[in-house]
């Protein structure tokens, strides 16, 4: 049976890497499990806010587990998550929608605040 791995929000890794305990519990976890895992829109929407000093220890993170790909298939899920929803009141963000792409591609169990930014039913999430 493999690890479940956990991939986190950005909202998630902002608190966790900023030492709210909760957050910065569960990064713990994953780090010391290897069970974490990093979407590359993730990692441009932490990199676009973070500072030097959140800079220099997020990369540390992707240095040691890297971040997932998209690719084709995972752009693929991503625009089908979007147009099932384009035809409600409820719009989806294309960054987010490719987030929760990549967890389901990868089997990921995706962590997150804003549930409601992810109501895709295909897909393992884990509300803080």
């Amino acid at each position: 049976m493999g690890l479940n791995l956990f991939l986190p929000d950005t909202n998630v890794l902002i608190y966790g890497l900023a030492g709210h305990s909760l957050c910065a519990q569960f990064l713990r976890e994953w780090i010391e499990q290897k069970t974490l895992t990093l979407s590359v829109v993730v990692v441009a929407e932490f990199l676009t806010q973070a500072t030097t000093k959140e800079e220099k220890t997020f990369e540390a993170l992707i240095d040691q587990f890297g971040s997932l790909p998209i690719d084709t298939t995972i752009a693929r899920i991503a625009a089908s998550y979007r147009k099932s929803f384009l035809k409600t009141d409820y719009k989806l963000k294309l960054p987010d929608c490719l987030i929760a792409a990549t967890a389901k591609f990868y089997h990921s169990t995706l962590v997150t605040f804003d549930i409601k930014d992810f109501p895709m039913q295909d897909i393992k999430k884990l509300k803080l």
